[in-house]
């Protein structure tokens, strides 16, 4: 009979309660195969694997993929009953908890956000920045790539020690190359061409993009060889290692927000608004291919880079996150399921461990979204938020109450209030905290005291 010995190790390297990282427990399901299991405990992590623990011994990432029960909070993996030895162990790939400053598409700043921006950034209590280029501004021309901006940016907080979580939204930042034909230096992508407006019509504002279906393969092989190039120059420039995470983009509207165009007209009020679904039912949208597009993006970031943790940022609304159109092209009026689910469940599976989902806002007084939490509980996945941004219109950041047409000014202890809500998603008592929480530069210049209360917060013990 075979048999297997594992040793099960735990690794802290040195950080807070907040972050421990489990026990592993090992159980014998038959004589062929052994479950190894650890619960869930709020923090990062990979499973490592070595042959040996004499000194130099080599851990790699391990190939076995964890599951996770929402039903018992629990990862497991099931390991085959061999005669040579296996170690196992969890590793941190990176502390990635903190107050994260988000900015605008750094290639279009003006010189005074950038000073607005460095400055938030040098601000006591302020872990990371959050930054954002669009994918038309690294790639104006197919394959050709200017680097300058997102290098400045990148040297920029990697030399204040900050963390980086790089997000490259597609959507309205698709380039204009994309949909040129091959012929002409183009990928020979189909134009999907949508009206929209922001917050459901709230604003009144209208937006104009042309986007191309989540399952072109031309979009994919496209958005590929991006990633592929974005990762060799990191390695290049030698800022690969200052990057902490990766917003998982590619199916996006006009943000990084994991979306496409739902809207209507009715649904708005707004008459300059498209009928989403029907230009998405004539493109032949369904479920199936969403899904399909998305697992694609999802192995582009794996295989591109393999050792970083990723975001997610969802939209809870089912009605205006994705398309109400069903596997058969029909639209669905009624008991819409969530188009997130099956996307949540892929990547959660994928980066196990390594997933945060966020939503991007908060407000005063008001519980911070649950569609974050069911996550965690159902998938594994962390979580994190980020503050409104009803004055962004002017340059300002986040109210704390209102609405983005009428919004009301915060205080420090408004704005304190508010950053709360995202920490404490479950209330100070529940174990469950934010890894991060991501604030707009002005809101840090004004909040001072705030921003230093939530970044400690952030790094307490539960």
């Amino acid at each position: 009979m075979k048999s297997c010995f594992l040793l099960l190790l735990m690794v802290l390297r040195g950080f807070t309660h907040a972050q421990s990282l489990s026990d592993l427990s090992a159980s014998a399901l038959s004589n062929h195969l052994i479950i190894v299991s650890w619960p869930y405990t709020n923090t990062a992590f990979t499973l490592e694997q070595s042959s040996g623990l004499a000194p130099g011994s080599t851990w790699q990432r391990s190939t076995l993929a964890p599951a996770f029960s929402s039903n018992t909070t629990l990862f497991s993996l099931s390991v085959p009953a061999t005669n040579a030895v296996q170690y196992l162990r969890l590793a941190r790939p990176a502390d990635l908890r903190g107050i994260y400053v988000y900015s605008s598409d750094v290639s279009q700043v003006s010189s005074n956000y950038a000073v607005t921006l460095t400055n938030a950034l040098n601000q006591p209590g302020v872990d990371g920045l959050v930054l954002v280029i669009a994918w038309s501004a690294i790639e104006p021309t197919n394959h050709i790539f200017h680097w300058t901006d997102l290098d400045q940016w990148m040297n920029t907080a990697a030399g204040l020690g900050k963390k980086i979580d790089l997000a490259i939204p597609a959507g309205i930042n698709m380039p204009a190359w994309l949909f040129e034909p091959p012929g002409s230096g183009g990928a020979g992508s189909m134009p999907l061409q949508f009206t929209v407006s922001p917050h459901q019509g709230a604003t009144s504002n209208c937006i104009s993009e042309t986007i191309a279906a989540p399952w072109d393969t031309n979009f994919l092989t496209a958005w590929n060889t991006m990633l592929t190039r974005l990762s060799a120059h990191l390695k290049t420039a030698g800022t690969y290692d200052s990057l902490t995470l990766l917003r998982l983009t590619g199916i996006n509207r006009t943000t990084d927000e994991l979306r496409l165009p739902a809207e209507t007209p009715d649904g708005t009020g707004l008459d300059c608004v498209s009928n989403a679904p029907a230009i998405w039912q004539a493109a032949g949208y369904t479920p199936a291919k969403l899904v399909f597009g998305w697992s694609n993006i999802v192995s582009f970031f794996q295989q591109n880079f393999p050792d970083k943790c990723f975001s997610i940022a969802i939209i809870p609304d089912v009605t205006n996150s994705f398309p109400p159109i069903d596997n058969n092209g029909q639209l669905i009026t009624n008991n819409i399921p969530d188009p997130n689910q099956p996307l949540l469940l892929l990547a959660g599976q994928q980066f196990a461990g390594q997933l945060v989902v966020q939503f991007n806002f908060l407000m005063t007084g008001q519980t911070a979204s649950q569609a974050v939490v069911q996550s965690a509980q159902s998938y594994g996945t962390l979580a994190a938020y980020q503050s409104n941004n009803y004055y962004g219109s002017s340059g300002g950041g986040a109210a704390c109450g209102g609405t983005p047409s009428s919004p009301v000014q915060c205080s420090n202890d408004t704005y304190l209030a508010e950053l709360q809500e995202g920490i404490y998603p479950l209330r100070q008592m529940n174990s469950l905290r934010s890894q991060y929480i991501e604030v707009f530069p002005a809101d840090v210049l004004l909040f001072t005291n705030a921003i230093w209360q939530a970044h400690s917060e952030l790094f307490g013990a539960p």
